[in-house]
């Protein structure tokens, strides 16, 4: 997944959910947000029912880019946290985090 595809996605689940506090990336799940403190699932119409564990590692690498400082976090510690940002649309700080052998991510809206 590329930025373009992950913003086009962040994108929807904004358009999708206007509140939401929270983007969740986890294999085994659909794609998540979190509204009012509940976990929706989101972009139903991509046709992700369960997120692989090529897809969340797809997600994570995008977003950590070519940082080596969050890469040796990651490989070292288990987990690293940055930011991201969908141009004119949301900032967030997300965690990548390894978690029983795969990576998942949470992306909170700031």
């Amino acid at each position: 997944m590329k930025k373009k595809e992950l913003d086009q996605i962040l994108t929807r689940m904004l358009q999708e959910y206007p509140t939401l506090s929270d983007c969740n990336f986890t294999v085994g799940k659909p794609l998540q947000v979190e509204v009012d403190g509940i976990l929706r699932p989101a972009c139903q119409e991509l046709g992700i029912d369960r997120l692989k564990p090529f897809q969340t590692e797809m997600v994570a690498m995008n977003l950590i880019g070519g940082d080596r400082r969050n890469i040796q976090n990651l490989l070292k510690h288990g987990s690293c946290d940055l930011s991201y940002q969908v141009a004119g649309r949301a900032r967030y700080r997300v965690n990548v985090f390894s978690q029983r052998g795969t990576y998942s991510v949470v992306m909170r809206r700031l």
